[in-house]
């Protein structure tokens, strides 16, 4: 939510505040999900499948070794790839080759010919494989979702707490914390705080006092005030009397009204949808998972949260970030094709706006 190119001077390397286009592009628009592709759901997804397919995979789970390549498994992936393909009008030819494991491999391949353009992955579910069909969502133009909370402090008192009453409700209606709850902060701040010495006096004192407060003073127990509690229960109804003062209230009001979509029990949460299709639990990496990407922050300039971006920023030049994803797992019973709701989509695109807006 910050210029690209804020934090480059004090934080050498690409700065992603902004999307790259192409590494966005290698995460939302790749091809299909197969075998021996670079990286795939767990690691037996990386074998190669060779004309002569692996008789067993072993996974160990909680202890217990489990072999996936069995008859029962091949049955089920089966039934489910000719259930699908019955569904989407399309016949599955299949081919069961000359083992358990040659035979799953074919059906994936015939039924990944069949769904088109959504991607397709066999997951381990307890002690069986099933088929996952995916799709990746369409990210903002941010590459960080930080809805900043320092904004609030310089409106009138009533609009200031319709503003937090409304962050608090789409904060939690979305599964989002603030950096009172995030786990990395708690460490950033400590290397933050052995990053003073480095700092020229005046700015030392400075950072000082926003550390200070981050921990335990205004900041730490304005994002307390916000995560606990709303001031108004009855938000819509707050927002439908209020009377802006100026053209900024009117639009943020607008906003506040058209964000109201995406609060409620009754609506998804954006995290319901972060779905890692590379997960692997063997890897040196992790991706830095959606709760990182889209949060609730104090300020986007201040000292902390240029720490905070340059940790994000490190990680991903390392991994990646989980992206949202319709995922849909497929049994024989399953009565509907693939499909996509726009939550996502309309998600980020109001929040662009909200960012425009208090920037």
């Amino acid at each position: 939510m910050q210029a690209v190119g804020t934090l480059a001077a004090t934080f050498p390397g690409p700065v992603y505040h902004k999307p790259d286009r192409t590494r966005h592009s290698q995460r939302s628009e790749q091809e299909k999900t197969d075998y021996g592709a670079a990286g795939r759901r767990n690691s037996f997804l990386k074998t190669v499948f060779t004309p002569i397919a692996p008789k067993t995979v072993i996974r160990n789970r909680q202890g217990e070794d489990i072999n996936y390549v069995t008859e029962e498994n091949y049955k089920f992936l089966l039934d489910s790839a000719q259930n699908y393909a019955s569904l989407s009008g399309a016949g599955l030819k299949h081919n069961p080759g000359n083992s358990i494991g040659e035979g799953i491999s074919n059906i994936y391949d015939e039924l990944d010919d069949i769904i088109g353009d959504v991607n397709l992955n066999i997951e381990p579910f307890e002690d069986k494989l099933q088929f996952i069909l995916w799709k990746y969502h369409t990210w903002g133009d941010y590459t960080f979702y930080w809805l900043p909370v320092k904004f609030t402090e310089t409106l009138n008192p009533q609009l200031r707490k319709i503003a937090r009453s409304f962050i608090h409700r789409f904060m939690h209606s979305n599964g989002m914390i603030t950096t009172n709850e995030a786990f990395d902060v708690e460490w950033i701040m400590e290397w933050a705080e052995d990053g003073l010495q480095e700092c020229d006096p005046g700015d030392r004192r400075k950072n000082a006092r926003l550390l200070a407060s981050y921990k335990s003073g205004k900041v730490y127990r304005l994002m307390e005030r916000i995560g606990s509690k709303p001031y108004y229960k009855n938000l819509p109804a707050v927002l439908d009397k209020y009377v802006p003062n100026n053209e900024f209230e009117e639009e943020l009001i607008g906003l506040f009204r058209e964000g109201l979509q995406f609060i409620g029990k009754d609506k998804p949460s954006i995290m319901s949808y972060g779905y890692d299709p590379l997960d692997d639990e063997d890897r040196d990496y992790h991706p830095v998972d959606m709760e990182r990407m889209i949060r609730v922050v104090y300020d986007l300039d201040d000292f902390v949260t240029g720490w905070m971006m340059d940790w994000a920023n490190n990680e991903l030049r390392e991994s990646y970030d989980i992206s949202p994803a319709t995922q849909f797992a497929i049994s024989p019973d399953t009565m509907e094709l693939f499909s996509m709701d726009q939550y996502p989509d309309n998600f980020f695109k109001w929040f662009d706006k909200l960012c425009t807006l208090i920037a």
